[in-house]
């Protein structure tokens, strides 16, 4: 409890004071507690040397994996890389079995792979194949080689595939997982070998973890086959008429033509098998979706709602199957369900790239359905949505002309002054526009090295501000831990010097002159000296403390980014105020409106200047936070006090043993020399052992400071190459994702005029509705006067018959 009045600074009460004072030692029973704490302390004093190197235990080489591991089944890839990189330097500089080093590589290999780094995960997976078949590498074979085939089909870098093919040749037709007949059907595949696809894949045993792929793989080669049969079965083209040399196409050959039972048999096969693993549900679910696409091109559109219906929840698919289902629905004329589909659609995946076009849908059946109101809400949402999308990218693609300017814009961490922001569901579906082309893969693979070369040198910064400064020792834990054991003693010495003062108290009298004052600073010494930590428990409540002060200040700085993101959210409604004042019917003259946008533009530069300020702030206490802990300003505040404390008592015992205060006091403080004398000598060898460590600690913070400025020059050559090959790269992909923008600025504008259309649509329907029901009540109000005229007719006729 001594540790909560420091951390919350607070003062001790004078109650508190009474207190401890009640509680205070005897002088006997302080000098005794105080001779058992120096004979402990000298006992410790001989192993405290060699407690360091016991106590710190780094990571195995397995528990690194398992991390790993765990970390990539989290989908937490980038620390997954970080930790199996770890393991592929320590396997390069130290002994490490094989069975480990493949592990880690395959590991890391499939950690690129799911973070889409594709040519990273192919370098590590062509180093297993290369290895194989000696063990241990043959168990990863079939696997690696699976994955560079999806890498070259991902990449359509299909000449790759002879190098797998090679490897293929050397190794075993099959193996005990399945995994090499695995990847020799997807090879075969790949090269469109369909007949040798199959017998690959169909040499697997049904008991392979692969079974559930290569079974799917089976119902996508039956496919493949059947839509290439109906291709051969097209009459070809005939030749061009004399009268207008216009070739004559070909009669179009239905989508039935093709006979998809044998791929829907085989999907539904894969249906029908257990799936226990996440991967095994996400290909049972694709099963479902591949049946009910076949039914929808062969208009069985009945099976394939069926075949849709099949989806779990919590499948990936879930949103494209709702999408999907949907136009099935539609076709059927069941617009209610039609609607509900895409209704679940837009709540369940509202980030969805169909959204639009799902939304568009949607009114359209509302129209269909006569719920005009509804419809024409959803109209206008569509266009106030997407219309603004559309102006930023016109206005994006208007102020970026030059193919190297934009490709800058793209691989740019932040939008520059006066730039236009695009919002991230136009870059979505600029990847959506060239996914066949990998532009964007490019940007993404820059972008990413640009990220890591920055955390690199932010690292190295860290590293530097840590090895110069007076907490180096926290980077070699056995050091530090050694130094924490012998530090600890010697503050346990130093609470035994505590304990004789209390008996000292406990004797004295009135003091005067010198005495006074000594007595008095050591009293005030005594109440800071309490705090110095004596125990591993001490040193970790004192490293929390540390660190929970400088969160207190990041929770603060947090603030402050809140509070400048909701002004900067005003700003941004100022702007669009002041542009849309005429449509809210808001007059404004031209001097008014030039003086609030040069106000506005006014404090967005002050709101820059902050969030630059803020951002300094941040890395501040970054740096202040990796400088924390042992040896800072709290440790050079304890030497102080310890040694002020020591050298103020020993005074004041040598002041009372000569006769300056009380008998009592005066033998108690010959009593106790002896004591101080064996602390002192115990102190003065625990005190050479700290500068040896600490020496240690210098010369092995040297020789990490040669490595890290080693590292940051490598770093610094790697920038300069990046930026040489993104230098090569800027025109040509700048012109490529800059076609690509434009076919979003079309996507959305045809977006936009497909609302207004249903706008107007939606307009034209409820005045024909209403012209039908003026029409129908003009029909059922001249029917009801022609009953009304037969009828007094009728009256009128039977009045003369009666007269």
């Amino acid at each position: 409890m001594r540790y909560v009045a420091l951390l919350l600074g607070t003062v001790a009460l004078p109650g508190t004071l009474l207190a401890q004072n009640a509680a205070a030692l005897s002088s006997s029973a302080a000098r005794d507690k105080a001779q058992a704490a120096i004979s402990a302390v000298d006992s410790k004093a001989a192993t405290a040397a060699n407690a360091g190197k016991v106590r710190f235990v780094p990571p195995s080489i397995a528990e690194r994996i398992a991390a790993g591991e765990l970390l990539l089944r989290t989908k937490d890839y980038e620390g997954a890389t970080d930790e199996l990189n770890k393991v592929i330097e320590i396997s390069q500089q130290q002994s490490v079995s094989e069975e480990s080093k493949v592990d880690g590589i395959y590991l890391l290999a499939e950690a690129y792979f799911r973070s889409e780094q594709l040519l990273s995960a192919r370098r590590y997976y062509r180093q297993i194949i290369e290895r194989a078949p000696a063990r241990p590498y043959d168990a990863y074979a079939g696997r690696a080689l699976s994955r560079l085939v999806d890498i070259a089909l991902r990449t359509d870098t299909l000449d790759t595939l002879d190098l797998v093919f090679a490897r293929l040749d050397k190794l075993g037709t099959s193996d005990a997982s399945g995994s090499l007949q695995y990847a020799r059907g997807k090879a075969f595949f790949a090269k469109k070998d369909y007949a040798a696809a199959r017998s690959a894949v169909g040499s697997l045993p049904a008991t392979s973890e692969f079974a559930h792929q290569a079974q799917y793989l089976l119902g996508v080669i039956r496919t493949r086959e059947a839509v290439e049969a109906a291709l051969a079965a097209t009459p070809p083209a005939e030749p061009a008429t004399a009268e207008t040399g216009a070739p004559v196409p070909a009669p179009a050959v239905p989508s039935a033509a093709a006979s998809f039972d044998p791929a829907i048999e085989q999907f539904r096969k894969v249906t029908r098998m257990p799936g226990t693993t996440s991967e095994q549900k996400h290909v049972v679910d694709l099963a479902w979706m591949a049946i009910g696409r076949l039914f929808h091109e062969r208009d069985q559109y009945l099976e394939a709602a069926e075949a849709y219906s099949h989806v779990d929840r919590s499948s990936p698919e879930f949103s494209t199957m709702l999408y999907e289902l949907a136009w099935v629905y539609v076709r059927l004329g069941d617009f209610q369900r039609a609607q509900r589909a895409l209704e679940v659609l837009a709540i369940t995946d509202p980030k969805s790239l169909e959204l639009a076009d799902s939304s568009l849908l949607r009114a359209d059946l509302m129209l269909r359905s006569g719920q005009f109101d509804k419809a024409l809400a959803l109209y206008q949402d569509v266009r106030e949505e997407y219309d603004p999308v559309r102006g930023q990218v016109q206005t994006f693609l208007d102020t970026t002309t030059d193919p190297a300017v934009y490709y800058d814009r793209l691989t740019e961490d932040e939008v520059p002054e006066g730039g236009v922001e695009l919002p991230p569901m136009v870059i979505e579906w600029a990847r959506d526009e060239a996914k066949d082309e990998r532009v964007f893969a490019v940007i993404d693979d820059v972008t990413r090295s640009r990220k890591l070369i920055k955390r690199s040198r932010r690292m190295a910064s860290k590293l530097n501000a840590v090895l110069n400064g007076p907490t180096r020792v926290k980077a070699f834990p056995q050091l530090k831990a050694a130094l924490e054991q012998v530090v600890g003693l010697i503050n346990q010495l130093s609470i035994a010097r505590l304990t004789l003062a209390e008996g000292m108290d406990d004797e004295a009298g009135a003091a005067s002159g010198r005495l006074a004052s000594v007595r008095d600073e050591r009293r005030r010494l005594m109440k800071r000296l309490r705090f110095v930590p004596v125990s591993d428990g001490d040193f970790a409540v004192r490293e929390a403390s540390g660190e929970r002060q400088w969160n207190q200040v990041s929770q603060k700085l947090q603030v402050l980014t809140l509070q400048a993101d909701r002004l900067q959210a005003v700003v941004n409604a100022l702007r669009k105020v002041l542009a849309d004042a005429e449509k809210f019917n808001v007059n404004v003259d031209q001097a008014s409106r030039e003086r609030f946008g040069m106000e506005i533009e006014a404090n967005e530069r002050d709101l820059a200047t902050y969030r630059q300020r803020i951002q300094q702030f941040r890395d501040a206490i970054e740096m202040g936070r990796a400088q924390i802990g042992f040896g800072d300003q709290r440790y050079v505040e304890d030497d102080k006090v310890r040694a002020r404390f020591r050298e103020v008592f020993a005074e004041e015992v040598s002041l009372v043993a000569s006769g300056q205060d009380g008998s009592g006091a005066a033998e108690y403080a010959r009593n106790i020399q002896p004591l101080l004398g064996r602390a002192d000598t115990i102190e003065a060898r625990l005190t050479n052992r700290r500068k040896e460590l600490e020496s240690e600690a210098a010369v092995a913070a040297e020789k990490m400071l040669h490595v890290v400025s080693t590292e940051a020059a490598n770093i610094e050559s790697s920038a300069d190459r990046l930026d040489s090959l993104d230098q090569q790269a800027r025109l040509l992909v700048g012109e490529v994702a800059m076609r690509n923008f434009g076919l979003v600025r079309d996507r959305l504008k045809s977006v936009v005029l497909r609302a207004d259309v249903g706008i107007v649509q939606q307009a034209w329907e409820l005045r024909e509705e209403q012209m039908r029901r003026v029409r129908n009540l003009q029909r059922e109000r001249a029917r009801e006067e022609q009953n009304l005229n037969d009828e007094l007719q009728e009256v009128l006729d039977d009045a003369e018959d009666t007269e």
